[in-house]
C-alpha cells in the first residue's frame, strides 16, 4: 500500500488547527512543555518561521486531510533537529510514521546537506525511541531528570544519525517519497 502523504508549508489559516492540536494531552505527554496557546502567540511564531532560516516547519498532510505538523528545526549547516507529531489518530501508523522520518532525513542530508541529524526523546516514549532505532538513529547519550512537567522529571534519550550512517540505511530501505514544500520556493523536494 503506497503513502499518501505531503508536507506543505503552513499557513495563517491553520494557526488555529496546529494551536488545538499542540494543546492535545496525548500530544503534549512527551513534549518539553505544556503551552496555553493563544492565537495571538500563533500569529507570532508563525511570522517568527517565516522569516527564519534555521527553522523549517509543515504539515503534514495524508490522502489529502491536515495530520500533523513536521519539522527541522535549529539548522546550522552542520545539523538539525527533526520533530514530527500526527495529532489526528486514524491517520497515524507504523508505516507511515517510518517513512515521515526517512523523507526528513532525506531532506535534511540532500536538501539542507547537513551532518547530522538530531532527535530528543523522553526516555519513556519507548514506541518513539523503538521507531526511531529502526529509522536508523543512535542513542547517543541521556540527559538526566532533564525536564519536569507536572512535578515529575523524565530522562531524555539524545540521539542522532550522521549522513554516512543514513546513505547506509537508504541504501537498505525502499520507502514512498513524501514531498516537502520548499519555503519560499514553489517547487517541491
Amino acid at each position: 500500500m503506497e503513502i499518501n502523504a505531503f508536507c506543505r508549508q503552513i499557513k495563517e489559516e491553520d494557526l488555529e488547527m496546529i494551536m488545538n492540536w499542540r494543546m492535545l494531552p496525548e500530544i503534549t505527554r512527551y513534549m518539553n512543555t505544556d503551552p496555553e496557546l493563544t492565537i495571538e502567540g500563533q500569529r507570532k511564531w508563525f511570522e517568527k518561521i517565516k522569516k527564519s532560516e534555521k527553522e523549517f516547519y509543515w504539515i503534514l498532510e495524508v490522502d489529502g486531510v491536515p495530520a500533523g505538523v513536521v519539522s527541522l528545526s535549529g539548522y546550522d549547516s552542520t545539523q538539525v533537529h527533526t520533530g514530527v507529531y500526527i495529532a489526528v489518530r486514524e491517520k497515524r501508523s507504523l508505516k507511515l510514521t517510518l517513512y515521515l522520518q526517512w523523507n526528513l532525513y532525506r531532506y535534511a542530508f540532500g536538501y539542507l546537506k547537513v551532518h547530522k541529524v538530531c532527535e530528543e526523546v523522553f526516555s519513556d516514549n519507548k514506541e518513539v525511541n523503538r521507531i526511531l532505532d529502526m529509522c536508523g538513529s543512535r542513542r547517543e547519550g541521556i540527559l538526566r531528570d532533564s525536564v519536569c512537567k507536572n512535578g515529575q522529571y523524565h530522562d531524555v534519550v539524545v540521539r542522532g544519525i550522521l549522513e554516512n550512517e543514513w546513505e547506509e540505511v537508504k541504501a537498505k530501505r525502499k520507502f514512498d517519497i513524501i514531498q516537502f514544500e520548499i519555503k519560499g520556493e514553489e517547487r517541491c523536494y
